[in-house]
């Protein structure tokens, strides 16, 4: 048997904070999986396996960040499935090399948040009211209760736009192009 190792890991599914399930990427089982064969000597290369929508940025980059360290030790190829798309590229980018297939739907470097308001339906529909008392202007941010003022809302796009820079530039650092 020989001593010396490639590691595969697969990285299939939706992005999520925590462990993941067969069928979503959880940062902490992937990162404890990169980090794992990064200080394995026996290890030489890593091949990770990326079919991804994406999913969340706090935990893309938590992912990304092992995938960089990883780099810096032992060589990181990413092969891409069917689709490495957001969150999917973002842990992609760093890789010494990306490999792809002719039909691969990758890239849609972009940002969104997502916040629900229920008002309407809680109020005509359920009848049901709110009725707020609060120690800052912004303990209450993100309720379904009510929509968004628009400091909020300003508050939310400058930390959309934030992400975005921050991804952009993971891109443009990881695959040696100006951002």
């Amino acid at each position: 048997f020989p001593k010396d190792k490639i590691a595969v890991i697969f990285a299939s599914g939706s992005i999520s904070n925590g462990s993941g399930d067969d069928e979503s990427i959880g940062s902490d089982k992937l990162s404890e999986a990169i980090r794992s064969a990064r200080k394995d000597e026996k290890i030489k290369a890593i091949v990770l396996r990326v079919n991804s929508p994406g999913g969340d940025a706090l935990a893309s980059e938590e992912i990304w960040r092992e995938v960089l360290l990883a780099k810096k030790a032992k060589p990181v190829i990413v092969s891409m499935g069917d689709v490495a798309a957001s969150g999917g590229y973002y842990i992609s980018c760093a890789a010494d090399k990306i490999v792809v297939q002719e039909n691969t739907l990758t890239g849609s470097i972009g940002v969104f948040g997502l916040l629900f308001n229920a008002e309407k339906m809680l109020k005509n529909k359920l009848g049901i009211t709110t009725d707020v008392y609060k120690t800052n202007p912004f303990t209450d941010m993100g309720s379904i209760a009510r929509p968004l003022t628009p400091s909020e809302q300003m508050i939310l796009q400058q930390e959309v736009d934030r992400i975005y820079d921050v991804f952009t530039r993971r891109v443009a650092e990881g695959r040696k192009l100006t951002q």
